[in-house]
């Protein structure tokens, strides 16, 4: 009788874990970008595309990634600086080679800062 019973808890055990075990979500590399694209800092190095009054477009990319345009917003915490001095966001023009640092906020990317490379 007790082998009955025993036999009995661990199917019910077994059945209550594999439910618990299907709603873990599988780690991918998707998972981790979608992860990284909510919240998170990062820099990106290119030229600069397009300039607004409170928006830049550079197309460039993050260390081991592929070029793409990147649409940041600026804000009035934004530095802008070309060899240690600091510059207007006014200054900025197509062409300019940049390295922007960003936060992802709010579903925002955010330019920290924005430094003008030497050509």
């Amino acid at each position: 009788m007790r082998g009955v019973a025993a036999v009995t808890l661990a199917l019910a055990l077994a059945y209550a874990v594999v439910p618990a075990a299907a709603q873990v979500k599988p780690t991918t590399d998707t998972a981790r970008e979608a992860d990284r694209s909510s919240v998170g800092t990062g820099s990106v190095t290119g030229t600069i595309k397009q300039t607004m009054d409170n928006g830049l477009v550079v197309v460039g990319r993050e260390t081991g990634k592929a070029d793409r345009e990147w649409a940041f917003t600026l804000d009035a915490s934004t530095r802008v600086d070309r060899a240690g001095q600091v510059q207007a966001v006014s200054d900025l023009r197509q062409g300019d080679p940049v390295t922007v640092s960003y936060t992802n906020r709010d579903g925002k990317v955010v330019a920290q800062s924005v430094t003008l490379n030497n050509p």
